[in-house]
């Protein structure tokens, strides 16, 4: 009776092994924890890894604005990050210990001084504590978000940091400028503006006051100009490389904000009389340096560049104007002096970007005399 068992078993045993019906769906059920877990652990790790990339992108977005306002550095961070959607930011201070935890975000800020001289090593160019301070060390910690595999990998802590450091800029111009107008020298200034801009300019003393006191913002008016130009998404540089007439250039002046109205309506005049068609080179009006790396509409913290509208416009009619002599044909009230003409900057050497030269010319009331210029 046991012998018939025991072959009874033996022969089910054998049927089952050499029948291969359903392997794939046992298979199946065997593997697919172990897939399911593996899977988990690589959606988890590439989460991780996108995290942490933001977190990169933000530390160094959040360094730049706070080596640029570096009294006020903390601020800067937590602004910048906060805005970006960064959560639960807490800025752990000298001496702190802030552990990450979910939904908290641990930053330190550290002023100091940056060398970035070749000769000093990547790891100790920057110096923190060390005064005068011109750059922001920034540190962030923060604990990923895991989603599937949670009790599969230990708890992760992201952790970036950047460097930012500051370089001192400085404006300065050097030139001559008028310092006001009266009714007796308006009219050469008229005929002056008319002759360089093809056109019959007619602006009063307030006029011409108004414009020589008004100092215009360099990069608000350049982003004026994109607008004119038809230009977007680019640098100053960009828009500097392009070429513009005077009437573009006025009227591009004339929509800065914060000039005057009465700035404002002489620049506008000059632009609608303006004939000259004559496209100059911006570059050779405005110069930016390394500011012009800057996109349209940024600006650098504590730096202002500014210039006089009134030199700006002269400069520019007298680039479009080339080589061209103008004759004012006109009385300048000059013992001695019949009539005046313009010459080109090529003409005036000595200083061609600023002021205008009037040159007295013959014929001359009274016996030939030397001609001579005036500023």
């Amino acid at each position: 009776m046991l012998l018939c068992a025991h072959l009874k078993v033996g022969r089910l045993a054998r049927l089952m092994l050499g029948d291969r019906r359903a392997n794939f769906t046992v298979m199946t059920a065997l593997s697919a924890p172990v897939a399911l877990a593996l899977a988990a652990v690589a959606i988890d790790e590439a989460s991780i890894y996108t995290e942490r990339r933001e977190a990169q992108a933000m530390v160094d977005l959040a360094a730049i604005p706070a080596a640029s306002n570096i009294n006020n550095a903390q601020t800067a961070v937590l602004t910048t990050l906060t805005d970006n959607g960064m959560p639960g930011v807490v800025v752990q201070g000298s001496g702190q210990t802030i552990p990450a935890a979910v939904g908290k975000t641990v930053v330190t800020v550290t002023r100091g001084r940056y060398a970035g001289a070749s000769s000093v090593n990547v790891d100790q160019r920057f110096q923190a504590g060390v005064t005068p301070y011109n750059a922001v060390h920034v540190t962030l910690n923060k604990i990923p978000n895991r989603y599937f595999a949670s009790s599969l990998i230990p708890t992760p802590i992201i952790g970036t940091e950047a460097t930012a450091s500051m370089t001192p800029q400085a404006t300065f111009s050097v030139g001559s400028r008028l310092l006001s107008v009266n009714t007796s020298n308006s009219p050469i200034l008229n005929a002056l503006l008319g002759g360089l801009l093809g056109g019959n300019i007619s602006l009063s003393v307030m006029d011409y006051n108004g414009l020589i006191s008004a100092d215009v913002s360099v990069l608000s008016f350049v982003d004026a100009l994109a607008v004119q130009l038809n230009l977007t998404g680019v640098t100053y540089s960009d828009v500097l490389a392009s070429k513009a007439t005077v009437g573009q250039i006025a009227t591009a002046m004339a929509n800065v904000p914060g000039l005057g109205n009465t700035a404002k309506v002489a620049l506008q005049t000059m632009a609608s009389k303006s004939t000259n068609t004559v496209k100059i080179p911006l570059s050779h009006l405005i110069d930016l340096g390394p500011l012009g790396r800057l996109g349209l509409g940024q600006r650098p913290a504590g730096l202002g560049v500014d210039a006089s509208a009134m030199g700006m416009l002269m400069a520019a009619a007298e680039l479009a104007n080339g080589s061209k002599q103008i004759d004012l044909g006109l009385s300048t009230g000059i013992p001695g002096c019949c009539r005046a003409r313009s010459p080109s900057p090529s003409a005036n050497r000595r200083n061609p970007r600023h002021g205008c030269r009037l040159a007295k010319s013959a014929p001359l009331c009274g016996r030939p005399r030397p001609a001579s210029s005036w500023w």
